[in-house]
Order: structure tokens, then C-alpha cells, then sequence
């Protein structure tokens, strides 16, 4: 679909997204690995059948597999309402078997670009979720927690607000979009290839699942008993090495 053809339907693919339960597809390639990234504000201590984790469900202002760019504030409402109705689930299962953990406190957070691992200045924001991992809902995934060996993360949500950007000047007020957001992208290089992206405002959150490959690869694990002093090399040499891959895999 050509950009023209984009903002002719602007209305209908908005209409359409907003219909459907976003989560991960699998065109995402090598994940982003930020399984150390800083120092988990744990207050809770891990006992043979429970630990606790933080979870990073999203990091905004990156242009993810669906062409979207979550911006800061986007889940701040649906938080605030329906905090207690969020679910910690594996790979977007909707059963009763499919809980792995048991959500504590869930925040969007401001975070500095170069403690993820992005070469870049300032911060953006992640949606954290500190969660009680048990056992007795899954023993396999609870040793991954347990272990550190999850590092990928996805939401299930549903579009609430949505706007589109192009980089044309010929369409108005989907250029004037562009210029707002694009400074603020970090991985520019997939909205120039496109020419396109979605701006996601307000979005509805239903759920974070623990997966293989995220829509977002900046979805990993915080260890509680790193500094970010300690990680950051670390995360910037994975970050450094999957990036190309990233990209490459990306339809």
C-alpha cells in the first residue's frame, strides 16, 4: 500500500486496529537482549515456590513490528483504572492455565536510552510490572524467572488512540505528526525505510506475556542484583549485536 493510499483509508485502518487485541507476531528476529538493564526496586525476597520480578512489558518511543510508536502516557489511564485487571501470562494465552505470575505494581517509568542500551541521548519511558511468579502456575517458566532466562516481553492491548505519520509533506497533518514524533524515535533508520508510522497515544492494557520474540525487543528482565553501572556495557554489546539481525528480520 503506497502512502497516498494510506491516508485515503487513514479512517478504516485506524477503525481496524482499534478492533483487534494487539500482541507479538513472530517477524521479530533476534531479540535486543536487556535482561540486566539496572537495579530492580525488589522489596519482596524470593522463596522456593515464589520470586518476584520486574518485567519491562514495553519501551515507548520505538518503532516496533507493527510500525507502531507507543509515546509516553499512552497506558497511564487504562493503569490507573484497571490496574488489578492485568494479567501476567505466557505467549498471549487467554486460559486459566496460561497465568505465570500475579501482578504486584505495574508503572510507566522513565528510563535513559544509553541504560537500555541504545546509543542515544535522553530518556524514554518503559511499562514496568513488578509480578509475583509462582510455581504452581508453571514450574518451566517460573525456573526461566528464576534463573533470568527470559528476556522477551509483549502486551496484549487494544488501540484506544491512534494517529498516523508520514514523512510527505504533501499530506498536511500526517507530516506535521512526522515532525512532531520522529526526533524522539530511536531506531529512525525503520521509520525512514517505511515512511510511515503509527503514533499510539491511548492504548487499553489487558496483558503481559512472557514470549520468545517480542513486537518490541527492549522488553527484558531487570535483575535486582546488578547495578546499572555494572549492566550497561553488557546491554550495549547485545543491543550492538542483534540490532543488524533485527532489522533484517523485520517484514
Amino acid at each position: 500500500m503506497t502512502i497516498g493510499e494510506m491516508v485515503a483509508k487513514k479512517a478504516e485502518l485506524i477503525e481496524l486496529k482499534k478492533a483487534a487485541i494487539k500482541y507479538t507476531d513472530t517477524s521479530q528476529g533476534s531479540v535486543i537482549k536487556t535482561g540486566s538493564i539496572g537495579k530492580a526496586d525488589n522489596k519482596f525476597k524470593d522463596t522456593e515456590d515464589t520470586v518476584y520480578r520486574t518485567i519491562i512489558g514495553n519501551t515507548y518511543n520505538w518503532m516496533d513490528s507493527h510500525d507502531d510508536v507507543h509515546v509516553k502516557g499512552c497506558f497511564s489511564k487504562s493503569i490507573k483504572e484497571r490496574s488489578d485487571k492485568v494479567f501476567h501470562l505466557h505467549d498471549h494465552e487467554y486460559k486459566l492455565t496460561s497465568r505465570v505470575g500475579e501482578p504486584q505494581e505495574i508503572l510507566e517509568k522513565d528510563i535513559s536510552w544509553k541504560t537500555l542500551g541504545v546509543d542515544m541521548e535522553g530518556e524514554t519511558t518503559s511499562l514496568l510490572m513488578l509480578s509475583k511468579i509462582k510455581k504452581s502456575y508453571n514450574e518451566i517458566i517460573f525456573n526461566d524467572y528464576k534463573e533470568m532466562k527470559i528476556d522477551q516481553h509483549s502486551v496484549g492491548m487494544r488501540y484506544i488512540k491512534v494517529e498516523l505519520a508520514v514523512n510527505n509533506e504533501e499530506y498536511e497533518d500526517e507530516y506535521k505528526n512526522w515532525s512532531q514524533y520522529y526526533g524522539s524515535i530511536a531506531n529512525k533508520e525503520r521509520a525512514d525505510e517505511v515512511g510511515y508510522f503509527w503514533i499510539v497515544k491511548e492504548a487499553a492494557l489487558i496483558e503481559i506475556s512472557a514470549v520468545l520474540m517480542g513486537s518490541n525487543p527492549i522488553t527484558g528482565t531487570l535483575q535486582p542484583e546488578k547495578s546499572i553501572v555494572e549492566s550497561k556495557e553488557e546491554v550495549a554489546d547485545a543491543l550492538h549485536k542483534s540490532i543488524k539481525e533485527y532489522y533484517k528480520n523485520l517484514i
